[in-house]
């Protein structure tokens, strides 16, 4: 957290009458006590916030509320960090991805010069961030992964494959994270398998760096590899997919680049015909299933029987 925020948070604090003090302040923003003394002296004497100590309640409490913290010069960055980027941090704090957007953020004040003058206390964010479903990590296995991508060791993990059911033992040579809907993944390349594969950092159960370095791949290969997919997944063999969507689909599938090969063709009936190629026709298929009715597979055959299938045996479970 910024100096800036950490002033914006200490007075919502204390304002909010819940006299706090230098050891509460410690543990919120994860900082030394000198940092918390140099802060309540910003706000006293660079702020003239009227700030005292009450030694009965043990903690700061606010002499003169209706006195408000003035106005900062900020740039568009760091509005956007204090106010989209807060509300970001509040729905990931505790989880790994907390010191990425912390970073993020950071680096976002740094790119943009422009300057406005902004009231901190009318500074509340219009933005909510929907985390979704969000699957904890251990942090430590998150950045001892990244450290090994960045040096280029081999690791070995036992993973846990959800879709068999089974554990395996694997020694891998990690490429990259990253992060699809709430999941982080490591994308390596599997010796057991002698292939790239993306495994989710919530299944490795156990893992272990080597000493052992692996030779890098060129970053354009790793990049064509994931922008391949049509969300994340590949399979040994490239589809081509054609879905016709009706009105009400099409007005959703229209608002966005679904994948880079996509072709869309338009109907004079308001519908339209989303076309493109996936690795990984079980991925698409969980897809179509979201628009229902919406959606109509036109090839491949497969799919299309695999769909027919599939509704078959739902449609017997919530026969009425």
């Amino acid at each position: 957290m910024s100096r800036l925020e950490r002033l914006v948070v200490m007075m919502e604090e204390i304002n909010g009458g819940r006299y706090p003090n230098v050891d509460k302040f410690c543990r919120m923003f994860e900082v030394q006590k000198r940092t918390v003394y140099e802060d309540v002296r910003e706000l006293k004497d660079g702020l003239r916030m009227e700030i005292e100590f009450d030694r009965f309640r043990g903690g700061y409490f606010n002499k003169n509320p209706k006195k408000q913290l003035p106005k900062f010069e900020l740039t568009d960055g760091e509005i956007f960090a204090l106010t989209l980027g807060k509300e970001m941090l509040s729905q990931y704090t505790g989880t790994s991805f907390e010191p990425i957007l912390q970073t993020a953020l950071e680096k976002i004040y740094e790119r943009l010069p422009d300057k406005v003058q902004v009231d901190l206390n009318d500074l509340k964010s219009q933005v909510k961030i929907n985390a979704g479903p969000v699957i904890q990590i251990n942090r430590k296995m998150f950045f001892d992964l990244n450290r090994a991508c960045e040096k280029h060791h081999c690791v070995e993990i036992e993973y846990f494959t959800a879709s068999r059911g089974e554990v395996t033992d694997r020694r891998i040579d990690p490429y990259r994270l990253l992060e699809n809907r709430g999941t982080w993944y490591l994308l390596a390349y599997c010796q057991l398998r002698n292939d790239l594969r993306l495994f989710a950092l919530h299944r490795i159960q156990e893992y272990s760096l080597c000493d052992e370095k692996f030779k890098p791949v060129a970053k354009e290969k790793i990049d064509e590899y994931l922008q391949s997919a049509f969300f994340l997944e590949h399979t040994e063999k490239e589809h081509r997919l054609r879905i016709r969507f009706d009105r009400q689909g099409a007005r959703y599938i229209r608002e966005r680049k679904w994948h880079p090969s996509q072709k869309l063709i338009e109907h004079e009936d308001g519908g339209c015909t989303l076309s493109f190629v996936t690795p990984s026709l079980d991925e698409a298929k969980r897809w179509i299933l979201t628009f229902g009715e919406e959606a109509e597979v036109l090839e491949p055959l497969s799919l299309r029987q695999d769909l027919a299938r599939e509704l078959f045996k739902m449609s017997k479970k919530y026969s009425i």
